[in-house]
């Protein structure tokens, strides 16, 4: 069952851009991972040894529920092509996506969140010498006309804290909030571990 769970965390991933995009890190945050040979992973915990998960550090606390519900739907900012990677607990699943920015101005999209989960971050995983890092991300910037894709590799949102049983096959409505204390929303279809793109 151990090697089942360090598995599923070694297909975790995050992102490529599509246009160079701006994003402040919280150095606090970092988590650096041994790169297993031969396993892709993307970042969340993918080491045989019993590496803990924790130092994920949180940033400013998300928006109520209620607050988010009170905010805009932006104009410029949609998301598309929405998934969950779900793996095991205690292990956080990750988020998958396309942010575009259909408006004139510079758009920053700084968190997610979603009533299904207690937590959700924005997080960013680089590769360099053969360790992973994974650290959390204040906000990414995406120019106008331009899209930015979450995908296994580099961006994701990392999900925690379930709010009853999520299954592979469920749809989780998801909000994605702006610096502009707007937001876009989406329907994220929930997909087994091994999953690699939509």
């Amino acid at each position: 069952m151990k090697q089942v769970f360090f598995l599923g965390l070694a297909v975790f991933g995050a992102v490529s851009l599509t246009t160079p995009a701006t994003t402040q890190a919280s150095a606090a945050s970092v988590v650096q991972l041994a790169q297993a040979p031969g396993a892709q992973h993307g970042g969340h915990a993918a080491h045989s040894h019993g590496h803990d998960h924790g130092g994920h550090a949180k940033g400013a606390p998300a928006p109520s529920q209620e607050a988010i519900a009170a905010m805009a739907i932006s104009n410029s900012a949609v998301v598309t092509d929405c998934w969950i990677r779900l793996l095991p607990l205690p292990a956080p699943s990750a988020g998958y996506f396309v942010a575009s920015n259909q408006g004139s101005d510079a758009v920053t999209l700084t968190g997610a969140a979603s009533a299904r989960y207690g937590d959700v971050m924005l997080h960013q995983t680089t590769h360099s010498d053969g360790m992973s890092r994974m650290s959390s991300v204040e906000g990414v910037e995406i120019a106008p006309g331009e899209k930015l894709e979450f995908k296994p590799g580099g961006y994701h949102i990392m999900l925690e804290k379930p709010e009853g049983d999520i299954n592979v096959g469920d749809v989780v409505p998801m909000q994605f909030l702006l610096a502009s204390n707007e937001k876009a929303e989406a329907q994220c279809e929930v997909k087994p571990a091994n999953t690699v793109a939509k």
